[in-house]
């Protein structure tokens, strides 16, 4: 069975991205195991700084947040009829979504850009770039 990892943000390119996730699990022979994953970047805890908020709070935070990103995506992969598991995780982005990837086994990473020039990427750098270098398997990438 094809396995693919969603990865959305929750910005409006989301809906693009699962759209296009959804195009691609009709074009399956078999309905793939579809996975839909956010990372949020950890808090810098800034010297301690994270003590007063206290760890079960930047916990919920960090599950909120996941949630409210992943709900519009979710939407409509239940439109479409389609189940998917959902995760939320803590980390380096792209080093998160390629670790995630290889321990679920996923034949496939779809993402979105963020219309980053070449000129820029090179610069600043890119999830999407380092993803496309780090993954084991293929990313299609949703232009915004």
């Amino acid at each position: 069975m094809t396995k693919i990892l969603i990865a959305v943000d929750g910005s409006s390119h989301s809906a693009k991205v699962a759209k296009a996730a959804i195009r691609q699990a009709a074009a399956c022979r078999q309905t793939p195991e579809l996975h839909l994953i956010y990372v949020h970047l950890p808090v810098p805890t800034l010297g301690g700084l994270i003590r007063p908020v206290g760890h079960e709070a930047l916990q919920r935070y960090y599950r909120e947040e996941g949630e409210d990103a992943l709900r519009g995506a979710k939407k409509l992969f239940d439109r479409a009829k389609l189940k998917c598991s959902l995760h939320i995780m803590v980390g380096p982005i792209a080093e998160s979504l390629v670790g995630e990837a290889k321990k679920l086994k996923c034949d496939l990473i779809i993402m979105g850009t963020h219309g980053m020039g070449a000129v820029s990427g090179m610069l600043l750098g890119s999830i999407a770039t380092k993803t496309v270098h780090l993954a084991h398997c293929p990313v299609m990438l949703i232009r915004q």
